[in-house]
């Protein structure tokens, strides 16, 4: 491996941090080819001199010059190599390695002494580019990763800055400009419209919401001396692009490709003083072509006046906006932040309260919130950013008698900006409830399987499971069992975390409570095997702030047929190897573990002379498997042992000491749907 003026500092197996920012740097043009040149053993193995002459020419055509020697090395997947360079202030330079022909992906990010970040590759090929121009001479490491694939590469260095596309003309209140890239971006003023031309411009970045990277780009920087909103709007005799960056190559703030056809590209955004880069780029492969790009400000409202016009909200009545082309003048704890544009209204409570708030955002990623005072971001309360989806927010919660102001606004990760239309709703209910359906013992819910809609939200808080329900609103429904039956009770969606439970006897008294349970959606459900006889079953919030909408599954299953599948199951013989399969069975069991392991499902009887130590170990060859034990065959809460993996997904092992009796093993699969062959050996010895 050549070192100088790459020296290495550290070769080590760490894996490369996947990078957050959507800005891609030079894709395309390391994809050039050209005639041979010799270059000896500096180029050499798997394939790497031609590349590495194209690379080169490209690179020379575009004005840049090699600095120092070639570094050449190998690498195993994870790998990455450290290698320290000298680098002068106010000079660009770029970093380019080559993989050989075992290489998946390969990766180049250079650091400052400090270890900050001050360019990497985005790409995920087998070829790798990043730039940087230091503000000041130093020594600075190049990182080179194997992020996928195995074996040589090589790594080259250029400086200088890129051609650039060629001037037009303008007069009046415009100008022509050639544009740039991050190594010399023009300059444009607020207020300013500019004309250039991408063509034969330098390919460099990719925003992330440009298709292919193959378009050439101009790159221009501009000054924000207040906090302002600004609008950039670019208009282009191809089907162009536009994206923002505090950072040139990197730190991307919002992409706009389409606004409103393939020639105009609009961006909204509100900024904070600074210098920032903007970014004019084609989609698709290549786009290029003449533009004029213009940048406006308009002046912000004083936060007081903002929330002073704040409108109204009814509840129960729906209101519809848009965040796009609003100011950010607010921001929450959660959605990133929410440093996008937003609009606020007003909620008066007239008495202690519940309340739930719903946003529907279908075209961006939403979030609402709501403060006791406006524009003083510590007296936030309530802050929910997706609810099942990036297009749904809801938040619920207790409000006392005043006045409330509610948000809607967007997720900010990753810098960028979310906005566009909405729809938001907020319903208010007395906090001591009352006038829900099937809200007390005395008038619950008719008995009903299948599907069970609900909504405490309007509930009382009439009872309390011994697994939760404190101080939560309840709905009650009737459940009547005329054989011994299996109960089963998941919930399919919910708006709160709720707890379920059973009670016979007399509904009011807590000691007749025969089985709680916890419940979410995707998680365990209740299930309990009853008597015949009169029953309450109880959908419960976790806590008082814990009430809406959900859906159960409920089904009650005469469990005549599953005993006499149960005394019927085989049984197994210690020391002997059973094999089989799951699938074509039912989904008759479930268990603790495995994710609830509701897949179809085999049993088999074990039964113990005496206490013993049985060892349950079961192989399989196409599917997740779960091994789990029963005293009671048809009962879930005789549950003895469950487990889900050994050893990784193809096995799963049982080790337990039982008392003399018969029970059941039962081969289940992990979470849904998961069936296949298997193996299962049982081996008993005395404790």
């Amino acid at each position: 491996m050549h070192h100088h003026p790459l020296r290495t500092l550290l070769h080590t197996a760490s894996r490369r941090a996947r990078a957050r920012r959507p800005i891609r740097s030079f894709p395309g043009w390391l994809l050039l080819a050209s005639a041979g040149l010799a270059l000896g053993c500096h180029a050499g193995g798997a394939g790497l001199e031609p590349r590495y002459v194209a690379v080169h020419n490209a690179m020379t055509a575009m004005g840049l010059a090699q600095t120092g020697a070639i570094s050449e090395g190998s690498l195993d997947a994870g790998e990455e190599v450290r290698l320290e360079v000298e680098l002068s202030g106010g000079q660009c330079y770029t970093f380019v390695a080559l993989g050989g022909s075992g290489t998946r992906d390969m990766g180049v990010q250079i650091l400052s002494e400090a270890g900050d970040e001050l360019g990497r590759d985005l790409t995920h090929d087998r070829q790798a580019a990043a730039q940087a121009c230091p503000d000041r001479a130093g020594t600075y490491q190049v990182v080179v990763t194997m992020v996928a694939g195995h074996g040589s590469y090589l790594l080259t260095s250029w400086s200088g800055a890129p051609a650039v596309a060629r001037r037009g003309s303008a007069g009046g209140g415009q100008r022509g400009s050639a544009g740039g890239g991050c190594a010399d971006p023009q300059s444009i003023g607020i207020g300013e419209t500019v004309r250039g031309d991408t063509t034969g411009g330098p390919t460099m970045m990719q925003g992330s919401c440009v298709q292919s990277g193959n378009s050439p780009e101009h790159v221009y920087s501009f000054v924000v001396t207040e906090r302002a909103m600004i609008d950039i709007a670019l208009e282009s005799a191809f089907d162009g692009a536009l994206y923002l960056m505090t950072d040139c190559g990197s730190n991307e703030l919002a992409c706009n490709d389409d606004s409103p056809d393939t020639s105009h590209s609009r961006l909204h955004v509100t900024l904070d003083p600074g210098t920032y880069y903007v970014a004019v780029d084609g989609y698709g492969s290549p786009s290029q072509g003449a533009y004029s790009l213009s940048i406006q400000a308009r002046a912000m409202q004083d936060v007081a006046q903002v929330c002073a016009a704040a409108p109204p909200m009814t509840p129960g009545v729906p209101v519809r906006g848009d965040t796009t082309g609003s100011a950010d003048y607010f921001q929450a704890t959660c959605a990133g932040g929410a440093h996008s544009p937003d609009n606020v209204y007003r909620l008066s409570v007239a008495q202690p309260s519940r309340v739930r708030l719903r946003q529907s955002s279908p075209g961006h990623d939403g979030a609402i919130y709501v403060r006791s005072t406006c524009d003083a971001a510590s007296t936030e309360l309530l802050c929910n950013d997706d609810h099942g989806t990036t297009a749904a927010s809801m938040v619920t919660g207790v409000l006392q008698p005043g006045e409330y102001f509610v948000f809607s606004d967007g997720y900010s990760g990753g810098q960028s900006q979310a906005a566009g239309s909405y729809e938001l709703v907020a319903d208010l209910a007395p906090l001591t409830g009352g006038q829900a359906n099937g809200d007390t013992c005395a008038a619950p819910l008719p008995s009903q399987t299948g599907n069970l809609a609900v909504d405490t939200f309007q509930a009382a808080d009439d009872l309390a499971g011994t697994c939760g329900g404190q101080g939560a609103p309840d709905i009650v429904m009737a459940l009547n069992v005329a054989a011994r039956s299996r109960l089963r009770v998941n919930a399919l969606n919910s708006e709160f975390n709720g707890v379920v439970y059973v009670r016979g006897g007399q509904c009011a008294v807590a000691t007749g409570e025969v089985a709680c349970q916890p419940i979410a959606p995707g998680g365990p459900g209740l299930d309990t095997v009853l008597a015949p006889g009169t029953y309450h079953l109880v959908v419960d919030g976790m806590d008082p702030s814990s009430f809406g909408q959900a859906d159960f599954d409920v089904q009650l299953e005469d469990l005549v047929a599953m005993e006499r599948m149960c005394r019927a199951a085989t049984r197994i013989v210690p020391g002997r190897t059973v094999n089989g399969t799951t699938v074509g069975e039912q989904d008759n069991f479930q268990a603790s573990c495995a994710g609830n392991a509701a897949s179809p499902d085999r049993v088999y009887q074990l039964r113990l002379t005496r206490r013993m130590t049985v060892r349950a170990h079961m192989t399989t060859t196409d599917f997740d498997g779960a091994l789990h034990i029963r005293r009671d065959c048809p009962d879930a809460s005789t549950e003895v042992a469950c487990n889900d993996d050994f050893d990784g997904q193809r096995q799963s092992l049982i080790e337990t000491t039982l008392d003399a009796g018969t029970y059941f093993i039962v081969v289940d699969g992990f979470s849904r749907n998961n069936q296949g062959s298997y193996s299962l050996r049982v081996d008993t010895t005395r404790p």
